[in-house]
């Protein structure tokens, strides 16, 4: 078969129907989650469609900005595309990802107790001499720092947008100093008029591993990057799901692949209660206050951004209905571009999300885990802490960074289980 022939006419089939985009959240090793599914989509998914599913907009943040990198270079070949990816992640080691270092925690204490005080040139000087040039984390990144090096072929996303086999890719980043969300922006064309909320900036240019860093680089955990003079932390601190960059970039559908369970609640089930003797517990520990604390910043804005998102589509529903489907949107958005530099219109989202909770899979892993396979005696502490504690409450932080193919194994499987439980669903996505 003439693989090259097959992925042009798939290609020039679909290109003038709907845009579809794939929004991958933040998550630290979570992030394997999203593997399982885009391992059904590529693999498993063709035979339903007749033809390979099509992205034309990636859009990622935090960890999802390495796996959104990933597929951007790749996606003209979506067997290899996940079928890497998936190796990559099964074959982590924690001791060889995660390293608690002594020496970044001195420095991180150095740079803000002592060399931040320094007169300007002194302290340029000072940055100059040190042998890091990424202040700021706990743990040691080396292994990050490679794999996004040498394992992403970040020119093969230029190729993929000449080609058509993609329109734009994004991923975004949190500027220190501002606070602004910078969205990184690569695409065949101009980028497209962006929010005027001052909070959030688009930069057209190509993605680099820099940039993928930057967006990963979780705040205390993880260094900062300096991407042309400025310092970046994780994107996922003011937009975990990066929606409106899809949007932006002219997505009509958007695949959302959420790191966070849905709660027993919005299943249609009553919250369980807090049994009594576990009302009465001390006052929490720094491990389980940062875990949920990187809950709330990574995790929790998704289902606001999409029920705004379902709010828009039902308001533009109800115009048609009310003024005339040829009449209504045309002339609002006649006005609507004049303030907002684009127009609305209805976005179909689909959103994917695990079926068990991530921080109880990775307490239940810990439990079964000896004391040698942490490395260190602080991340030995967050393993026993998450097994010990009543109810799994140190689970959360454990799960972000458990980077350890025995726990990203169990995510891969999971995402796809969940993906093949959707079939239906995704098939009518790429379908024209």
């Amino acid at each position: 078969m003439n693989t090259n022939s097959r992925k042009s006419s798939s290609t020039n089939a679909l290109k003038d129907g709907p845009r579809r985009a794939l929004v991958l959240s933040g998550g630290g090793a979570r992030g394997a989650y999203e593997v399982g599914v885009l391992r059904y989509i590529m693999h498993a998914l063709p035979a339903e469609l007749g033809h390979a599913p099509r992205f034309d907009i990636i859009s990622g943040t935090s960890v999802g900005a390495i796996n959104a990198a990933w597929v951007a270079a790749t996606l003209d070949e979506p067997h290899y595309c996940a079928a890497r990816l998936e190796h990559l992640w099964r074959a982590l080691n924690f001791q060889e990802v995660i390293r608690f270092s002594y020496p970044e925690v001195g420095r991180l204490l150095y740079h803000y107790l002592v060399e931040s005080k320094l007169p300007g040139p002194l302290r340029r000087a000072q940055l100059a001499l040190s042998d890091t040039s990424r202040p700021g984390g706990f743990l040691h990144t080396g292994f990050f720092d490679r794999l996004v090096r040498h394992e992403i072929p970040f020119r093969r996303i230029e190729h993929n947008l000449k080609s058509g086999h993609l329109l734009a890719a994004s991923v975004s980043a949190t500027d220190i100093v501002s606070g602004q969300t910078t969205v990184f922006v690569q695409s065949q064309q101009p980028v497209p008029p962006w929010t005027r909320d001052r909070r959030r900036i688009a930069r057209a240019g190509p993605i680099t591993p820099k940039k993928v860093l930057a967006s990963a680089a979780i705040p205390m955990l993880f260094p900062s990057v300096q991407v042309h003079g400025r310092w970046y932390c994780d994107g996922a601190l003011r937009q975990n799901t990066p929606i409106s960059p899809a949007l932006r970039l002219g997505a009509d559908r958007l695949l959302v692949i959420s790191l966070k369970s849905e709660p027993p609640h919005a299943r249609g089930r009553h919250m369980t209660p807090v049994p009594e003797h576990l009302r009465k517990v001390e006052h929490p520990n720094l491990s389980y206050v940062l875990g949920k604390v990187l809950d709330a910043l990574l995790l929790d804005p998704l289902d606001y951004d999409l029920s705004v998102l379902n709010r828009v589509n039902a308001m533009l529903r109800y115009g048609e209905e009310a003024f005339g489907e040829d009449t209504f949107l045309p002339t609002f958005n006649e006005v609507i571009r004049a303030h907002r530099g684009q127009g609305y219109r209805v976005v179909e989202p689909l959103l994917l999300r695990p079926s068990r909770d991530l921080g109880e899979l990775a307490a239940n892993l810990a439990k079964t885990l000896p004391d040698d396979f942490w490395g260190s005696a602080p991340l030995r502490r967050i393993g026993q802490r998450a097994t010990e504690a009543e109810g799994g409450r140190e689970s959360d932080l454990l799960s972000y960074v458990l980077f350890d193919g025995q726990y990203t194994g169990e995510l891969i499987e999971m995402g796809y289980e969940d993906a093949a439980a959707r079939r239906e669903e995704l098939v009518g996505f790429f379908s024209a």
